[in-house]
C-alpha cells in the first residue's frame, strides 16, 4: 500500500474513532468550558488530538508495515508524543506559561535530536538554537489559531497534504505516508469539528499539528538543494505565521499582554467583518491553499525569480489584509454562528 492509503486508513480511523472520544472526554473531564475570550456557549469535549495522533498512527503503520523503527523516525515520534502529552495536560490541569514552554522546548529539541539541524551556514550551535525557537514560534502560533471551528484541522490537513507530496517527489515515502496519515486523521475529524462542533482539538492537538508542520517543514528544508527553493517550506506554513505577527502586533500596538487569548486574531475579525464564521474558515483554507500551491511551485523551481516574485506577492498581500483587519473592530459579542 502507498501513502495515498494511510490517507484514506486514517480518515476511516478518525471517522470511527471521534465519537468515541467524545464520549471518552465527557467521562474523564476533558472538557473545554465557556469564557469570554471563547466562541462556544456550551461545554465541549477536548480530546480531538489525541483521535487524530492514535488515527495518524495506526494508519501509518499499516501501510509501513514497520517493526524495527529508524533511530531518527522513533525521535521524531518521541517529539511528537512529548507535544501531545503537553497539550493533554494542559488541557485537563491547565500549565503555567514557562511550564508549558519547557514541554514545547523539549519536543522540538526531540526532533532536532533525530539530526534534522538545518545548516544556515552558521556555526553548529547557532543553527541549533535559531531551529529550536523557530520550531517553539510555529507551534506557538498553530496554538494560536485553533480558535474557531474547523479552521485548524483543515489549515493543517492541506499543509501536511502539500508537504507529502514534496516528500514523495524526494522519494521519502514513508515520511509522505505519516504526513498524509496526519493529513487523513485532521480530515475524518472535521466531519465532528465543522461546522459546527461535538470536539475539539484542543491544546493536545493543535501543539501536536504545530510540531507536525515544523517537522514537515524542516524535513523538506534539509530534504531540498541548497538554494531558493528552501523558501518554499516557509510559504507553507505561512499563514499560522501571519496571523501569529498580527496577533502580536496588535496587542503590543494597543498595550495588552501578548499571550492572553482573545477574539482579535485575523480569522476573528474576518468573521466580524463579513458576519459567517463557514465562509471565514473556507476563505483561510483557500489562502492556505494558495500558500501551499506557490511553496511547492518554489521548491520544484529553485530559481530566484519565481521565489522572490510569489514571496514578494504574498508578503504584500498578507500585509495589506493585516492592515485593513487591524482597523476591524474586535468581536466582543458572541458571533451568528458559535462554536
Amino acid at each position: 500500500m502507498g501513502p495515498l492509503a494511510a490517507f484514506v486508513l486514517a480518515t476511516s480511523f478518525a471517522l470511527l474513532l471521534t465519537p468515541l472520544g467524545v464520549r471518552l472526554a465527557w467521562a474523564s473531564g476533558y472538557l473545554d468550558h465557556p469564557e469570554a475570550r471563547k466562541l462556544h456557549t456550551a461545554a465541549t469535549p477536548l480530546l480531538g488530538g489525541m483521535v487524530v495522533f492514535v488515527a495518524a498512527f495506526v494508519g501509518w503503520l499499516a501501510v509501513t508495515h514497520a517493526t524495527a523503527l529508524p533511530n531518527d523516525i522513533v525521535w521524531l515520534i518521541l517529539g511528537a508524543v512529548v507535544a501531545l502529552t503537553v497539550g493533554l495536560w494542559d488541557d485537563r490541569f491547565t500549565m503555567g506559561i514557562r511550564t508549558k514552554l519547557a514541554g514545547q522546548v523539549t519536543a522540538a529539541g526531540l526532533l532536532l535530536a533525530s539530526g534534522n539541524v538545518p545548516n544556515l551556514g552558521l556555526p553548529a550551535p547557532l543553527n541549533v538554537t535559531i531551529a529550536l525557537i523557530a520550531l517553539v514560534a510555529l507551534m506557538n502560533a498553530v496554538n494560536f489559531l485553533d480558535n474557531m471551528n474547523g479552521l485548524l484541522g483543515g489549515l493543517a490537513a492541506i499543509a501536511l497534504v502539500g508537504f507529502a507530496l514534496g516528500s514523495g517527489e524526494r522519494g521519502a515515502y514513508g515520511v509522505a505516508s505519516g504526513q498524509l496519515a496526519l493529513a487523513g486523521g485532521c480530515a475524518g475529524f472535521l466531519r465532528y469539528n465543522f461546522p459546527r462542533a461535538r470536539i475539539f482539538l484542543g491544546d493536545a492537538g493543535s501543539l501536536l499539528l504545530g510540531y507536525s508542520l515544523g517537522a514537515s517543514a524542516l524535513l523538506a528544508f534539509n530534504g531540498q538543494p541548497r538554494g531558493w527553493g528552501q523558501v518554499g517550506p516557509i510559504l507553507v506554513v505561512g499563514y499560522p505565521v501571519f496571523d501569529m505577527i498580527f496577533v502580536v502586533v496588535n496587542r503590543l500596538r494597543e498595550g495588552r499582554h501578548i499571550h492572553v487569548g482573545g477574539k482579535d486574531h485575523s480569522n476573528h475579525r474576518l468573521a466580524n467583518l463579513i458576519r459567517c464564521q463557514t465562509r471565514t474558515v473556507v476563505m483561510v483554507w483557500l489562502v492556505g491553499a494558495g500558500l501551499c500551491a506557490s511553496g511547492l511551485a518554489v521548491q520544484r523551481l529553485n530559481l530566484p525569480l519565481p521565489t522572490l516574485a510569489l514571496s514578494g506577492l504574498w508578503v504584500i498581500a498578507l500585509l495589506l489584509a493585516g492592515l485593513r483587519l487591524s482597523s476591524v473592530p474586535v468581536q466582543r459579542a458572541t458571533p451568528p454562528l458559535d462554536r
